[in-house]
C-alpha cells in the first residue's frame, strides 16, 4: 500500500491541503469543526507527514524529549511506561518523535541540562522527575516543557498533569467505611513531601467526615531506604494491641508486599484484615486476593501530557494545572463488614 500524502487526507476530508497543512502545523485560519475532522482522519488512518519535509520548511525538529526516572526498584517504572505508552501515541497523531532520556534521582542540573540541549527536541516532559534549577532554566530559555505526576506545590508555576491524590485518598476511605469498616490504617509514601501531604490530608479528612478513629499507630511511613520498607511499615502497624480492619496502600505495590507479609503470619485477606491500592497497576490484578485499588488512567495522562506540550510548542492556551481524577477498581481484597453496604 503506497504511503498516504497531505493531498489524500485532504480529498477524504473534502477540504484543501492548505486547511489540513494548517490543522498539522497547529496554525489558524481553519474552523474548529475542519479541525477536528481533519485530525479524526488522521488518526483513523496512522497518517505520518514528510518529517523532514516539515523541519525545513518550519524551522522545528518535530521531536518531543521525555526525561523519566529510574528507579532501582522496576515495578515504580509500570505507573511511568504507561504514561509513556499515551505519550507515543498522541505524538503519532500529531506528527512527532519522542526520545527519551533516564535519570537517577541524584543526577545534577548541568548533567541533566546538558542531556536536554544535546537532544533535538522542540520540548520536553519529565515524567516523575522536577528539578527546580533545570525548571528555572528552561523558563529563562522560554522552553516549552511539561511535568507529569512530579508531586510539586500545584500553585500554577510550573505546567503540570498531575493525579488527584487528595480526592484519591479521601474517596478510598470513604469507600472502606461505606464497606462497615471504622479501625482503617495506611501505608504512605516517604519519597515526596507534596504526595505525602495532599494523601495524607485527604485521608484525614475522610476519617473525620465519617466520624472514625484516626490512631497514630496505624499511620506509618514506607521508608525506602531500608530493604523491605513496605513489610517493615506493616510489621510497625501490628506490633500494637489492636489491629485495624482495613488498610489503604498509597500504591498497589505496597499492599502486594503488605498482604503478602500477613499471610505469612497466618492472616486471612480479606477475612481477616482488607487492603485497598492505589494506581491499578497491572500487579493488582494477579495478587491473591486482586486488589481492590483507586485506578489511575495513565496512559490518558501521557495523551494529555503530548497534547498540552504541543500546545505549548504552538503558542496556543493551555491550563497550567491539569487533575487526573482517580476510579474505583473493585477487586477482592476488601470485605463487608456487618453493618456495611456490600457493592
Amino acid at each position: 500500500m503506497e504511503k498516504l500524502t497531505i493531498r489524500d487526507i485532504a480529498r477524504m476530508a473534502g477540504v484543501s491541503t492548505t486547511a489540513v497543512s494548517f490543522v498539522l502545523n497547529s496554525r489558524g485560519g481553519v474552523s474548529e469543526a475542519t479541525r477536528q475532522k481533519v485530525q479524526q482522519i488522521i488518526r483513523e488512518t496512522g497518517f505520518t507527514p514528510n518529517i523532514h519535509t516539515r523541519r525545513l520548511n518550519l524551522k522545528r525538529s518535530f521531536t518531543v524529549h521525555v526525561v523519566m526516572r529510574q528507579y532501582d526498584f522496576s515495578l515504580f517504572n509500570l505507573f511511568a511506561m504507561d504514561v509513556l505508552t499515551g505519550i507515543f501515541r498522541e505524538s503519532k497523531t500529531l506528527g512527532y518523535s519522542v526520545i527519551f532520556t533516564a535519570v537517577e534521582t541524584d543526577t545534577e542540573c548541568g548533567e541533566l541540562m546538558d542531556a536536554i540541549h544535546s537532544k533535538d527536541s522542540d520540548g520536553v516532559i519529565f515524567i516523575q522527575v522536577c528539578n527546580e534549577q533545570v525548571i528555572r532554566l528552561l523558563q529563562d530559555e522560554h522552553f516549552p516543557y511539561l511535568c507529569v505526576d512530579s508531586h510539586v506545590p500545584q500553585d500554577g508555576t510550573i505546567a503540570l498533569v498531575e493525579v488527584d491524590y487528595y480526592d484519591a485518598a479521601y474517596r478510598a476511605v470513604r469507600y472502606l467505611a461505606q464497606r462497615g469498616h471504622r479501625d482503617i490504617g495506611f501505608l504512605i509514601s516517604d519519597r515526596h513531601a507534596e504526595f505525602y501531604r495532599s494523601t495524607m490530608q485527604g485521608f484525614q479528612d475522610a476519617l473525620r467526615d465519617a466520624c472514625l478513629p484516626c490512631r497514630e499507630q496505624w499511620f506509618q511511613r514506607v521508608i525506602h531506604n531500608i530493604p523491605q520498607p513496605a513489610t517493615n511499615a506493616m510489621e510497625k502497624m501490628l506490633s500494637g494491641p489492636a489491629r485495624p480492619t482495613a488498610v489503604f496502600c498509597a500504591s498497589d505495590t505496597y499492599a502486594a508486599n503488605a498482604i503478602r507479609y500477613v499471610t505469612k503470619l497466618g492472616l486471612r485477606v480479606p477475612e481477616d484484615i482488607s487492603f485497598m491500592g492505589l494506581d491499578d497497576l497491572v500487579i493488582s490484578e494477579y495478587t491473591r486476593p486482586a486488589i481492590t485499588t483507586m485506578g489511575v488512567d495513565k496512559v490518558h495522562m501521557g495523551r494529555l501530557a503530548m497534547e498540552t506540550l504541543f500546545r505549548m510548542m504552538n503558542g496556543r492556551d493551555y491550563p497550567a494545572v491539569q487533575r487526573i481524577p482517580t476510579t474505583l477498581v473493585e477487586r477482592d481484597s476488601v470485605r463487608t463488614v456487618k453493618g456495611g453496604m456490600a457493592p
